[in-house]
């Protein structure tokens, strides 16, 4: 009785669906065999509003009712578990056949953004499949609740006041402490969190050229990085030092393969290579603009990838995918 006023405000539940639960007897509502992929469309509810109203029943001294819907949550907790453990092992190693870019094994950041992405990508995907996460998602009190068995002390005692044979002790085999239970249900989460905040990351980091460009004058630089380059090899040019100045032009070409003007500058550094002892390796770009140049498109391909991945709905692809990791679950 103590709980009852805890879930007062919980919404009411369609009446037409206590019957259905009434009717489906101590053992049936939670432990007959079923498929958490095709959950009974009549019974889905979200988890949070099944016991909320079980507890307001339970209030209100209305055992049977609250017999009901305590039988139903823990069905509805049960099939919430299930799915997460199955996109859990399922996403564990995703690889994916369209994922991150390649060329990551240099820049270990990028290679744990790509993972992540990855992970997210797979457990959206899989999420998006199952009906356990169709419905709105429980608060951590309800699933504290939940692991904390308090529903089946609530069940027993509604069932004693209902005069109800109870249901047996196997029921607490189902939320029993294997080590899979509620690890995945947490680790998913955090996947999503970090996810969504690299995501942030990435986005910041592709942006930040453009937000710390200065403005001269009353007009921003275009193209700030490049122009420094573009500004180093007319300095190098004037002191006639060309061995530092072609390097610059090229560096000045990796963010800008169009521009007329360095394209001939270039030119003019090749016609004049052997006045000025100019090799090969004069020709080359800077490495710190190899490697900004490298970086900056891996987390362009990174941000689009989580874009069209993460951030956009792709729904139709859903249904396909997850038969794809039931087919790899059950050969496995």
């Amino acid at each position: 009785m103590e709980r009852g006023g805890r879930a007062c405000g919980a919404l009411l539940l369609p009446a037409l669906l206590l019957p259905l639960l009434l009717g489906a007897g101590p053992g049936r509502a939670q432990y007959e065999r079923y498929s958490f992929r095709s959950f009974p469309r009549d019974e889905l509810m979200p988890l949070e509003s099944a016991y909320r109203h079980a507890l307001d029943q339970y209030g209100g001294e209305r055992w049977a009712e609250s017999v009901g819907y305590l039988e139903i949550s823990l069905r509805l907790h049960r099939l919430l578990r299930d799915s997460e453990a199955f996109c859990h092992r399922n996403c564990s190693g995703a690889e994916p056949q369209r994922g991150p870019p390649a060329g990551l094994a240099r820049y270990p950041e990028l290679r744990l953004f790509a993972g992540l992405l990855r992970r997210a990508h797979c457990l959206k995907r899989c999420k998006q499949g199952l009906p356990a996460f169709r419905q709105s998602q429980p608060g951590r009190d309800v699933l504290a609740d939940f692991q904390r068995r308090e529903p089946y002390k609530f069940l027993q005692f509604a069932y004693f006041k209902a005069s109800r044979a109870p249901p047996r002790p196997r029921g607490h085999a189902h939320l029993g402490t294997t080590p899979i239970t509620w690890i995945p249900c947490s680790e998913n989460s955090c996947v999503f969190f970090f996810s969504d905040h690299y995501i942030e990351v990435l986005e910041c980091k592709i942006q930040c050229e453009e937000n710390l460009t200065p403005v001269i004058g009353g007009y921003p630089v275009e193209k700030f990085v490049a122009t420094m380059y573009h500004y180093l090899q007319f300095a190098y040019y004037k002191l006639s030092d060309l061995k530092n100045a072609a390097p610059c032009a090229v560096s000045y070409l990796l963010f800008d393969q169009d521009d007329k003007v360095m394209k001939q500058n270039l030119v003019y550094y090749q016609y004049h290579r052997d006045k000025w002892g100019l090799s090969d390796e004069h020709f080359q770009p800077r490495p710190e603009a190899v490697q900004f140049f490298n970086v900056t498109t891996l987390q362009k391909e990174l941000y689009d990838f989580a874009k069209e991945n993460l951030m956009d709905d792709d729904e139709g692809e859903v249904v396909e995918y997850v038969d794809d990791l039931l087919d790899l679950e059950e050969t496995g």
